[in-house]
């Protein structure tokens, strides 16, 4: 791998942790999905370095939690959908908006996924009971990506 490459990914995970921190205050407001999304169109598969890189951030600042287990999966399958939707969407960025809000939208039913073989019923009662925060998650998604979403890809470019 090139110094190139490793600086990138360095770089661009760092952005991701940064961007998390700092909007840590505010519930189910983030850029890391934004980011996830635009790296993966413009960095392809590479971006599923960056997210792991991420996820060691997380896990080094906050430690191993069941939630840990949930971004194992939670970035790498966002970076995943978008290279295979990359293609079909393009640039289009009020559909990127929609997707990010739909991700937003599945992101507390994809944390539940790690309780379901502890206890089915807990899995469903967190899910359930995160719907309006995944809500809330799915419009700022949206918000985000529609108004950074074009501006950023092109900068990316």
């Amino acid at each position: 791998m090139s110094v190139q490459k490793l600086t990138r990914i360095a770089l661009l995970s760092a952005i991701l942790y940064v961007s998390k921190v700092i909007l840590d205050f505010l519930p189910n407001v983030e850029l890391v999905s934004l980011f996830v999304i635009l790296f993966s169109l413009v960095f392809g598969r590479e971006t599923l370095l960056i997210v792991t890189v991420f996820n060691l951030f997380q896990i080094i600042q906050w430690g191993l939690g069941t939630w840990t287990i949930s971004y194992l999966y939670v970035w790498p399958l966002l970076c995943l959908l978008t290279l295979l939707l990359k293609k079909i969407i393009k640039e289009e960025f009020i559909i990127w908006s929609i997707f990010s809000g739909c991700f937003g939208l599945i992101f507390g039913s994809l944390f539940a996924l790690v309780y379901i073989p502890v206890d089915p019923a807990y899995a469903l009662s967190y899910w359930i009971s995160g719907l309006p925060w995944d809500v809330w998650h799915a419009v700022w998604n949206f918000v985000l990506m529609l108004t950074l979403g074009k501006p950023l890809y092109k900068l990316l470019n």
